[in-house]
């Protein structure tokens, strides 16, 4: 009887330890979550919560094509570009062509804005699957291009570098002029349809198979080529969708939009659990570091803690959550050897 017991305390505290370090940035969210509400003043209000998830909803679409490539052992530079370009014309079909004020602008920038995602996706994923380019090389120049591009375009037909008078029928994408709500649908969506394409599909087993080690993969005949292509061209098209996000719910387009995005985009990744390197991870723990980067950039505001100071602070939390991210994954690994024991 007591070499039962023992077996079951030693079973729970294993599936205890697991439970931690898969979920070590969910627990750290509560935790500040709960405390938010306690000790930071006007946190709690409905509107404020509206507003937290609202901003969650963009930044979790565009992380997730992010975490695809990252799954892959790269990265994509290009999608803060993307954003920018997408929030430019976008905006300027809406409000400046002909097509303004009517339902068909509102479907014409949209289409024209996964186009753009598309385009930037396919000649990412040519240039590096095709031409073998490193993403980093790849992504950067294309990053510069679209982003001087936008610039450029705002330059030539803004007045200013943002451009308002968006109609609510669009502005709805971003939970402005509509149910606060529609954003969430859209992310919640998308969240589980790469949860179900990384964990259910080829193409998501692949991934993590070209992540681990992409020339045993090609040894095995995955078709290696192929597949980079495609997560590029998802990264492009998630991207696309995130500017929209983005453009509605700041009513305006904007040249420079997702200039200083890249630090939460791929801090959600890296956060989460999300290997640089490459083949570990999931949608999951990008979603964990969606929460945890937004709600930490929601505190820093409402404390009005001084511009000088955010980066430090955030980079500080930043490097303290990845850091027990990293011991929770050894644990994890000492947990499942010991059960293996067990």
């Amino acid at each position: 009887m007591n070499k039962q017991s023992s077996y079951e305390k030693d079973l729970r505290s294993i599936k205890l330890k697991r439970f931690l370090s898969d979920n070590a940035i969910l627990v750290i969210w509560v935790i500040f979550f709960a405390a938010s509400l306690i000790f930071v003043e006007g946190f709690a209000s409905a509107y404020n919560i509206k507003n937290y998830f609202a901003n969650c909803a963009p930044l979790l679409v565009v992380a997730a094509g992010l975490t695809i490539v990252t799954l892959n052992g790269g990265i994509d530079f290009s999608t803060t570009s993307v954003i920018s370009l997408v929030s430019t014309i976008s905006a300027y079909i809406l409000v400046k062509t002909a097509l303004a004020d009517t339902v068909w602008a509102i479907i014409v920038a949209i289409l024209v804005g996964f186009g753009i995602g598309a385009v930037v996706g396919v000649i990412n994923g040519l240039a590096i699957s095709g031409l073998k380019m490193p993403s980093f090389v790849a992504t950067l120049a294309t990053k510069l291009i679209f982003s001087g591009v936008a610039v450029w375009f705002g330059s030539v037909y803004y007045d200013k570098v943002s451009l308002s008078g968006l109609p609510a029928g669009f502005t709805a994408l971003g939970g402005k002029g509509g149910p606060f709500w529609i954003p969430l649908v859209i992310a919640a969506l998308i969240f589980m349809l790469i949860q179900w394409l990384l964990s259910k599909t080829v193409f998501g087993r692949r991934v993590y198979a070209i992540g681990v080690n992409p020339n045993t993969a090609r040894v095995s005949g995955m078709p290696v080529r192929k597949t980079i292509f495609y997560e590029f061209l998802i990264s492009g098209l998630l991207a696309s969708l995130a500017g929209l996000m983005y453009t509605a719910k700041n009513r305006a387009g904007i040249t420079t939009l997702g200039d200083d995005m890249f630090v939460n985009i791929v801090g959600s990744v890296v956060i989460g659990g999300t290997s640089p390197a490459g083949g570990f991870g999931s949608m999951k723990k990008t979603l964990y570091g969606v929460l945890f980067l937004t709600l930490l950039s929601t505190i820093l505001n409402m404390l009005s803690v001084p511009y000088t100071l955010y980066d430090v602070i955030k980079g500080v939390f930043v490097l303290i959550a990845a850091g027990l991210e990293l011991v929770t994954r050894e644990m994890n690994i000492r947990a499942a050897a010991k059960a293996a024991k067990v």
